[in-house]
C-alpha cells in the first residue's frame, strides 16, 4: 500500500514539474522545514515561483501549507529512482553526502543547492567530501567559505558557487523566543539535555551521573536525544525511559520537530551538537558543554589547518566540563542560575561576526534562487 501511494505522488510530482519548472525542495523529515522556511516564504512573497516540496516524512508539518505556490509530495523508499530524473532548474537540500550512497544527483542540468542545517564547521563533523557533489552552497558564515575554498584547494576540486546567505532558522528561533508570553517565561525553570548522536556522546558516557545530580534539584529536566540516535539506538532510549520515568520532573522528548523545549528551558547541557551554538546565539542563554570526544566524521580534517568553529568558540559561549567532572555539575548549574543568563552582549557580537546577513538571510537565499530562475526563464515575474 505504501509503495502504491508513493507511485501516485511520483506521478503527481512529475506532472506538476512540467509547468512548475523552477525549484524543488527535498526534506528528509519534518524537522528540516524549519531550515527552509525563511527562504520559501521569501520566494513566495517576492515572485510567482511555485515550490515543489518532496518530503520523506508522511507526518511532515508542510502538509498544512498547500496553496497556489506550494505543493508537497511524499516520496521515501522510491526516492533513489526519482532523483536522477528531477528536471527543475534548482534542487535545494539539507542532505549531506549526495551522490555517495543511494541518493544520486539528477542527470539533468539542475543546480543542486546545499543549505546547512547546522552552524558547525563542515570539515570535521561532516564526512569527507560530504558536499562535494553540490553546485551551490548557501554558506552560514565566513567559516564555511574558508573551509570549502581550502578543501577545493587541497583536493584540487572544481570551485562551487558560494553564496553568503546566513542562517534563517537562528533568526526564527530568536523571534519566537522574544515573542514568548510573560507567563511562559516565568514558569518553573527547565534544564535541557540535548546531545549529539555520535559515538561516546553524553547518553553513552555520563548521562547517569548528570541525571543523578540534577534530578534532585528544583528544575524540570528534559532529555532530548538527537533524531539519528533515536533511530539507531532504540533500546538505549527505552532503557533511559524505564530508568528515570518515575521521576515527576523527568521528561524524555523524542519529537525534535518542536522547538518548545529549546525556547522554554533556562540552560542547555550538550556535547558537540550544533544546538549549543543555536542556543547561545539565538536566545542568549547559558550552555554547559560536556567535553566528550570530538564528533569527527572526517579523519583528514586537520589537512585544512583550520580550527573548526565549534572548537574555537565553545569556551567563549559556554562552560566546558570534562565527563569525569560531572559529579559536580549540580554546583555549576546552581552557580549559572544564580548569576543570571550568559553575557548577551558578547554572544551577540560573536554571532554577528560569524553569521552572514543577520535578519535577512531568508531573503538573500530567495533572491539567489529567484534570480537564477529568472536568468533561465524569461517568462518568470517578480511580484510588485
Amino acid at each position: 500500500m505504501g509503495l502504491f501511494r508513493e507511485i501516485k505522488y511520483i506521478i503527481k510530482y512529475f506532472s506538476a514539474a512540467k509547468s512548475a519548472t523552477d525549484v524543488t525542495f527535498y526534506s528528509e523529515g519534518g524537522i528540516y522545514y524549519q531550515y527552509f522556511k525563511g527562504t520559501i516564504e521569501a520566494i513566495i512573497k517576492k515572485s510567482d515561483i511555485k515550490i515543489l516540496y518532496i518530503t520523506s516524512d508522511i507526518q511532515d508539518p508542510v502538509w498544512k501549507l498547500q496553496g497556489n505556490q506550494f505543493e508537497s509530495f511524499y516520496i521515501n523508499k522510491l526516492l533513489p529512482f526519482v532523483f536522477p530524473f528531477i528536471n527543475t532548474k534548482t534542487l535545494v537540500l539539507t542532505m549531506a553526502d549526495l551522490d555517495h550512497h543511494h541518493i544520486k544527483r539528477s542527470t539533468n542540468q539542475v543546480n543542486h543547492i546545499y543549505m546547512f542545517h547546522a552552524i558547525n564547521s563542515v570539515h570535521m563533523t561532516y564526512n569527507e567530501g560530504a558536499i562535494d557533489h553540490y553546485d551551490t552552497i548557501f554558506c552560514v558564515g565566513p567559516h564555511h567559505e574558508a573551509e570549502i575554498r581550502k578543501t577545493e584547494e587541497v583536493y584540487q576540486l572544481e570551485p562551487k558557487r558560494l553564496i553568503q546567505v546566513g542562517y534563517s532558522w537562528l533568526e526564527e528561533l530568536e523571534t519566537q523566543y522574544l515573542e514568548r508570553s510573560p507567563s511562559e517565561i516565568h514558569d518553573r525553570k527547565k534544564i535541557l539535555i540535548a546531545p549529539s548522536w555520535n559515538e561516546d556522546n553524553i547518553l553513552e558516557t555520563c548521562i547517569d551521573t548528570i541525571l543523578d545530580k540534577i534530578m534532585v534539584l528544583d528544575y524540570d529536566v528534559i532529555v532530548r536525544p538527537h533524531p539519528e540516535y533515536i533511530k539507531r539506538q532504540g533500546l538505549a532510549i527505552k532503557q533511559l525511559r524505564d530508568k528515570y520515568s518515575h521521576h515527576s520532573n523527568f521528561i524524555l522528548e523524542t519529537n525534535s520537530a518542536s522547538s518548545e523545549s529549546v525556547q522554554g528551558s533556562s540552560l542547555l547541557i550538550t556535547d558537540w551538537s550544533g544546538i549549543g551554538i543555536e542556543y547561545a546565539w539565538g536566545m542568549g542563554k547559558p550552555v554547559i558543554y560536556i567535553d566528550t570526544p570530538k564528533k569527527i566524521h572526517n579523519s583528514e580534517y586537520e589537512k585544512l589547518n583550520i580550527v573548526p568553529l565549534e572548537v574555537r568558540i565553545r569556551n567563549i559561549i559556554g562552560k566546558v566540563i570534562a565527563p569525569l567532572e560531572c559529579s559536580g555539575i549540580d554546583r555549576e548549574i546552581q552557580d549559572i542560575m544564580n548569576n543570571g543568563e550568559a553575557n548577551k552582549a558578547i554572544l551577540q557580537y560573536e554571532r554577528n561576526d560569524n553569521i552572514f546577513n543577520w535578519g535577512r538571510s531568508g531573503e538573500v537565499g530567495a533572491d539567489y534562487i529567484i534570480n537564477y530562475c529568472l536568468e533561465n526563464n524569461s517568462s518568470r515575474k517578480l511580484k510588485d
